[in-house]
């Protein structure tokens, strides 16, 4: 009986969300019967927040990750846990549990080229059960090519080979991975 005349945006903030943009409009009495009681002006207040049904994917494990030292590419044994959109690296497990020791590394899964991991092919590395994970980032001055690294302009792109001791813990691996760039590209964070 009564029509609301809106406009549905995307939302710059969750994009996998509509915004409901009002209209000047009023709200419209069409067709309704002489005894309504419904008359005036109807207020309307949204709004929208992010909510995940499950708890962000995490996954902890060794992984075999592909590094540069000194100018020369090495395949280093890391032990790797993801959790909040980052995948930390640490020498031994043991770190990961002391609280005073930082990690070694971390590559945040936001600055991801692509919304998936795939398997490394053959031009890329001849190990078996090998991913490849491109993160692309804003250039910053201490920033230089490598065989893992490319500068383009403004923007640095690297490449992490990683590398799983199983067909079966790489295929979880890239399941964990993906499901958080699954998250990160539909809340874009």
């Amino acid at each position: 009986w009564y029509q609301r005349r809106v406009r549905v945006e995307q939302n710059e903030h969750f994009p996998a969300l509509p915004s409901i943009v009002e209209q000047t409009n009023p709200l419209v009495k069409e067709q309704a019967p002489f005894h309504s009681p419904f008359e005036g002006t109807i207020s309307l207040n949204m709004s929208a927040k992010e909510s995940v049904n499950s708890p962000p994917p995490s996954h902890k494990g060794f992984l075999t990750i592909f590094q540069e030292e000194s100018g020369l590419g090495a395949w280093n044994r890391r032990w790797c846990s993801i959790q909040d959109n980052k995948i930390y690296y640490w020498l031994y497990p043991e770190d990961q549990v002391n609280r005073n020791k930082a990690p070694h590394g971390e590559i945040d899964l936001r600055q991801s080229k692509s919304d998936k991991v795939s398997i490394a092919s053959r031009l890329d590395c001849a190990r078996p059960n090998t991913f490849v994970l491109t993160i692309l980032k804003p250039s910053q001055p201490g920033d230089r090519s490598s065989i893992i690294t490319d500068i383009n302009g403004k923007t640095t792109q690297t490449k992490f080979l990683m590398c799983a001791d199983s067909r079966e813990e790489r295929k979880q691996w890239m399941d964990v991975i993906n499901r958080s760039l699954q998250c990160v590209v539909s809340w874009n964070h």
